[in-house]
């Protein structure tokens, strides 16, 4: 199903000018109210995706890179910018960073996680420090288990929207197996299949810095048993790009910026999710929205949510504003459902008093009636 929302027709140029960043939003914030087992109540809620860059998302990056010998350069560049990277990039919302590298199945290691996802900002940076250039032997490396390990491997957060920023100069090895087991025991094969499998079942937008740019060398080069094109095909498979750095890493910083806010350039679903302590609450929400979109304006979708009571109690959610299944903004939701043991809500002395004179103001219209 294809809607079309309505937009406010805010001009593009006037958004973006000057970097202005603006930020999503569902309205109402917050909601309450009491049902009777079996009723339902039904309300609007409107979601709104601003123009310009993401503020206000739940945003996981990981950063993995081939640390092999020939990456001195690289290496050395984003050791020297973690804190600008990252510094760049927090300004999505709620992010997190985890960081890993990949080297080769004959080395002492195929892949290994650095830092685990987390918003500490020494830790990320303590596990950037930890890659140093070393290793390889032949020209593919292990980028596919590296890959599909960070894919099962990583702690990703429910509704996040999940982002593999990863950087190397050879292709993977194809039909290559891992000479140690994963986290699970399993001593996986590598198969571009079996990757973007594996990326595709967490929602995993893949970015890759390729030395070969997006042309055939590099990454994208054929060897291993991989065709020319292999960084190419899991970027367009999950939905990333790939960019040009050299092998020196120069404007490393800005580039990986450049790439990962392109995740939130266009989007093509819009939804709301709830989520939480539910069992005692019926909580049917409106169709999504399906479609081509991007931030070059402020767009708003608007939907209802029925609620039904369903057992006795008090119950605390939230409903979270998915675009394109991550996060942008939160309503928190109470509902009281009445039983035997939930008493009605008693009126504050205001509202008594306000009935007694609406009551009064009744009974005076009637006598002048009369």
């Amino acid at each position: 199903m294809k809607l079309t929302p309505r937009l406010l027709g805010l001009a593009a140029g006037f958004a973006l000018t000057g970097g202005m960043a603006w930020a999503d939003s569902i309205s109402p914030e917050s909601y309450e109210a009491t049902l009777n087992v079996g009723e339902s109540v039904t309300i609007n809620k409107t979601v709104t995706v601003d123009a310009g860059v993401l503020t206000t998302g739940l945003v996981d990056i990981f950063f993995l890179a081939d640390s092999t010998g020939s990456m001195g350069g690289q290496i050395n560049q984003a050791r020297t910018n973690a804190n600008t990277i990252i510094s760049g990039l927090s300004g999505l919302g709620d992010v997190h960073f985890g960081v890993g590298e990949y080297r080769d199945t004959g080395d002492a290691f195929t892949y290994r996680t650095n830092t685990a996802l987390t918003g500490n900002a020494t830790a990320i940076t303590t596990g950037i420090n930890q890659w140093t250039a070393g290793g390889g032997g032949d020209f593919p490396e292990a980028n596919l288990i590296g890959l599909q390990r960070v894919a099962q491997e990583t702690e990703w957060r429910a509704g996040s929207t999940r982002v593999v920023v990863m950087f190397g100069d050879a292709p993977g090895h194809v039909g290559r197996t891992d000479s140690k087991p994963d986290a699970f025991g399993n001593f996986l094969v590598s198969s571009e299949a079996n990757a973007i499998a594996a990326l595709n079942a967490e929602g995993i937008t893949v970015h890759i810095g390729n030395t070969g740019g997006t042309g055939n060398s590099g990454m994208n080069a054929a060897a291993g048993g991989a065709a020319a094109g292999q960084a190419n095909r899991i970027a367009d498979a999950t939905g990333g790009s790939v960019f040009a750095l050299a092998a020196s890493g120069a404007n490393i910083a800005d580039l990986i910026k450049e790439a990962v806010e392109s995740t939130f350039a266009t989007y093509n679903t819009v939804a709301l999710g709830p989520v939480g302590n539910m069992p005692g609450v019926g909580v049917e929400v409106s169709a999504p929205y399906v479609g081509e979109f991007d931030r070059e304006e402020t767009r708003t979708f608007d939907f209802t949510v029925t609620f039904t009571g369903l057992v006795p109690g008090t119950h605390d959610f939230v409903i979270n504003a998915l675009v394109n299944g991550g996060t942008v903004a939160t309503e928190r939701d109470r509902i009281t459902v009445r039983g035997d043991d939930v008493p009605p809500i008693p009126l504050p002395a205001a509202g008594w008093l306000l009935l007694g004179g609406l009551g009064a103001l009744v009974a005076v219209r009637r006598r002048r009636r009369a």
